[in-house]
């Protein structure tokens, strides 16, 4: 079974946001949030705002595969970086090599 309020909270909180803000981003209150996040079903039109605020695709968080290997802040720093120009993957990629290399001469 798709737990979708715990999908919920765990890119909520990889996006460092509360569930006030995303309660009010999505024009619900923070209790609905909550009672969402905890397993109540959420009306086909709140699931879409929900995702629009979480910048997450509805068959993202609906699917079984979705249950990635990856936590949500993997997650997160992939779908920022699929935002970003070919020369900013690359300089990403190069400062984070770069970072890799001094962790390891530590």
């Amino acid at each position: 079974m798709i737990d979708i309020g715990r999908k919920i909270r765990e890119r909520r909180k990889a996006l460092g946001m509360t569930g006030v803000e995303v309660a009010k981003a999505v024009g619900i209150g923070q209790s609905t949030l909550s009672q969402i996040e905890n397993g109540t079903s959420p009306t086909l039109d709140t699931l879409i705002k929900i995702c629009n605020a979480l910048s997450i695709k509805p068959s993202e968080l609906l699917s079984d595969d979705g249950e990635s290997s990856l936590p949500p802040d993997l997650q997160q720093l992939i779908e920022t970086a699929k935002k970003l120009t070919p020369e900013e993957r690359k300089n990403l990629n190069t400062f984070l090599q770069t970072l890799l290399e001094r962790t390891d001469r530590q």
